[in-house]
């Protein structure tokens, strides 16, 4: 497998051929001033790949502006982009540019574009085609040459069927189409983008980077990710906070208990995965830890009489739980130091 380079984005990092065609088409397409329209459910991270095309246009070394039109009231959408007239409206005692004219010479990203307004489509698409636009209340046409680049979750060949968004809008906004699959679609994705994440997140706390077993790898790897890369990004920074000093088994993981309705999936994991000797460890350890969690819950929390339940010395049943980071409950004063 190809090793990612942990200088870039970790959330672009892929090798699978899904994710090798939208970054290659986005290169490709990244130096001509067409606009662009990324689609994919939430958490891909749309917004990235939109800068990804600013950095590598002609336009970087002009800013680059995010608006998410789908967190704007209505009522100030134009007001947002286009910018206003001291005047203009009640309480508008100053001026304001706007996103356009902050955006000049640079990339305009047009985040959620589906919650635009009938208005403010029209108004957008009289820009995109002629360069030109008024501030409100104001009657003198503005030029702004800006690249835009649009996205959306949503079905936008359906709002179009039912007239909730532009017709004219979305074929001038999608000259070049980018469909970011979802992450459960690109499943050889997933070990790399944990492995850019780890080390993302121990150099930003100062912490060593979490590793896998092969069980909670292959775990990660059929999860379906409904939050995608952001979801994934999630998992790992809380692991890495856990500073569990030890592989990470499945049992750690921060996943959705929804995803896992069959209790004895993570032994079925287990044994479809690796050779005999590793796959025999990890259902050790995964059995360990289970038991231990199960005896503590029986005795509240008392180690001593955990120890006792289960027929082990306190000391050796101590050990087992600072094996797998285990403590008793808070109230009970055995757990705090080793049993002599």
């Amino acid at each position: 497998m190809d090793q990612p380079d942990f200088r870039e984005e970790p959330r672009l990092i892929g090798a699978s051929a899904a994710h090798r065609q939208v970054m290659e088409t986005l290169d490709l397409v990244a130096p001509i001033d067409a606009e662009i329209l990324i689609t994919g459910p939430t958490g891909v991270g749309k917004e990235l790949y939109a800068n990804y095309v600013h950095q590598r246009s002609p336009r970087a070394g002009n800013a680059f502006v995010a608006v998410n039109c789908g967190g704007l009231p209505r009522e100030l959408i134009e007001n947002e982009l286009f910018g206003h007239i001291g005047g203009a409206f009640t309480g508008a005692r100053l001026q304001s540019a706007g996103l356009i004219a902050e955006a000049e010479g640079g990339t305009l990203f047009l985040d959620e574009v589906d919650s635009l307004p009938l208005d403010a489509q029209a108004k957008l698409l009289r820009f995109i085609q002629e360069k030109e636009y008024r501030r409100l209340g104001e009657t003198r046409l503005r030029h702004a040459d800006l690249r835009i680049v649009a996205a959306t979750n949503a079905d936008l060949v359906g709002a179009v069927r039912e007239k909730r968004f532009r017709q004219d809008l979305y074929y001038r906004l999608r000259v070049v189409p980018i469909d970011v699959p979802a992450l459960v679609e690109r499943p050889e994705d997933i070990p790399l983008l944990l492995a850019a994440f780890a080390i993302r997140y121990a150099k930003a706390y100062g912490l060593a980077p979490v590793t896998f077993s092969n069980c909670a790898l292959e775990k990660l790897r059929s999860y379906s990710w409904p939050g995608n890369v952001r979801e994934l990004e999630n998992c790992v920074k809380y692991l890495t906070c856990m500073q569990l000093a030890r592989t990470v088994e499945i049992f750690d993981l921060p996943l959705e208990r929804a995803d896992e309705p069959d209790e004895l999936l993570p032994l079925t994991l287990l044994v479809e995965s690796g050779d005999l000797k590793t796959v025999k460890r990890e259902v050790i350890c995964l059995f360990e830890r289970v038991y231990l969690e199960s005896a503590l819950r029986r005795c509240d929390g008392n180690i001593a009489a955990a120890a006792r339940a289960s027929g082990k010395a306190r000391r050796a049943f101590f050990e087992l739980m600072r094996k797998h980071g285990l403590t008793g409950c808070q109230n009970s004063s055995e757990h705090k130091t080793p049993p002599s």
